[in-house]
């Protein structure tokens, strides 16, 4: 754990429980903004192995306190608390920004043990909604309800919740992560052959399953088409995935993300999402056309048959995919409408603006 002497007032003290890519599409970005309008921060993160990358890049924009992660989990997050407790006394921050379930309940401990009188925001990343949650999250945050004072504290929503019943805070900002403008740059490049890519943040049995009876069916060797995989498997996905001839990309490049999708000639999203669909979302700003399981989530970003095509079963998905194949023209004004809409709802203007607003009215 690092800290520093006292120094001047921050505006913004951000404690985040898992630095996982979901939280940081919205998080980075965050702080970047802020920081640009000149906003002094604060990140209090945990610092797990799995997401050290991530946790480097917070240094960027911000000030950072990194707790190290243990096998002794209420160690762990007792030595969270302690850190915000020692930086919200440090820094006397305007806001308090909470990401995640388990730091929403954390720094609402440590709130009430410095008896500091700030905004808070709360940003529970990852959950379905912020009331329809988990078991574990809503147990996690009804535990915490009684720190949380909602006639005075707001809620950030980086997707928009599966209900409205969201009276118990005070206001309700839905702020959705920025796509990166590496997606949105106009750099699309079908290959020569078809190259199909499928993609999920973790590939769980049903989403491996699918891929792989795509691959294997479509899989003839005069359609000459290439299968590839974008995102996080465990070892029983990626053996299936072998055994089908698909390719295993590394998603930790953008650069290398991105131009694999501007080269696919179809992205296929085979899995429900929980929360954010951020690599859905990426996809559609390169301009792919992308087919997506019929979900909550996807119906939130894809107009079926304006820009992208949703299944709920294999003959509507395989369909979506056969139609696309034989049609470029059908292609390229499916991937272009996706991109403009990906554009506008998701660009970085739109992000600026709900963001410093949010923050407005926290403070108001």
């Amino acid at each position: 754990m690092t800290g520093g002497a006292k120094s001047t007032q921050h505006n913004v003290l951000h404690l985040v429980s898992g630095a996982t890519d979901e939280v940081m599409s919205f998080l980075s970005p965050a702080t970047r903004e802020l920081a640009d309008r000149g906003k002094q921060q604060s990140v209090v993160v945990l610092d797990d192995p799995v997401n050290r990358d991530n946790v480097r890049q917070l240094g960027k924009y911000a000030k950072t306190v990194r707790v190290k992660s243990r096998t002794n989990k209420v160690g762990q997050y007792r030595d969270l608390y302690r850190a915000c407790v020692i930086e919200l006394m440090r820094c006397e921050p305007r806001t308090l920004h909470l990401h995640g379930m388990m730091a929403c309940v954390i720094g609402s401990l440590a709130l009430k043990t410095s008896g500091l009188a700030i905004s808070v925001l709360y940003s529970p990343h990852g959950s379905r909604s912020l009331t329809s949650l988990r078991l574990a999250g809503w147990l996690t945050l009804r535990a915490g309800r009684s720190l949380i004072n909602p006639s005075r504290n707001s809620a950030i929503a980086t997707f928009l919740p599966e209900t409205s019943s969201l009276d118990a805070w005070r206001e309700t900002f839905i702020v959705e992560s920025p796509v990166n403008d590496i997606y949105l740059t106009p750099r699309r490049h079908e290959s020569t052959k078809p190259v199909v890519i499928g993609g999920a943040a973790n590939a769980d049995g049903k989403a491996a399953e699918t891929m792989a009876q795509i691959a294997v069916f479509l899989g003839a060797e005069e359609f000459a088409i290439s299968f590839k995989w974008l995102g996080d498997v465990n070892a029983e996905a990626s053996a299936r995935f072998r055994a089908a001839n698909i390719e295993l990309l590394d998603a930790n490049s953008l650069l290398f993300h991105a131009e694999a999708l501007f080269e696919a000639w179809i992205y296929i999203a085979p899995s429900w999402t929980r929360g954010y669909p951020l690599l859905l979302i990426q996809a559609m700003a390169t301009g792919v056309p992308c087919v997506a399981l019929d979900c909550m989530q996807h119906r939130q970003i894809i107009e079926h048959g304006a820009t992208g095509y949703l299944y709920s079963s294999e003959s509507e998905m395989l369909g979506a995919i056969a139609a696309l194949m034989d049609d470029r023209a059908l292609r390229k004004k499916i991937g272009d409408a996706a991109k403009e809409s990906i554009r506008k709802r998701f660009g970085g203007d739109e992000f600026r603006t709900r963001l410093l607003r949010s923050y407005a009215a926290a403070l108001a």
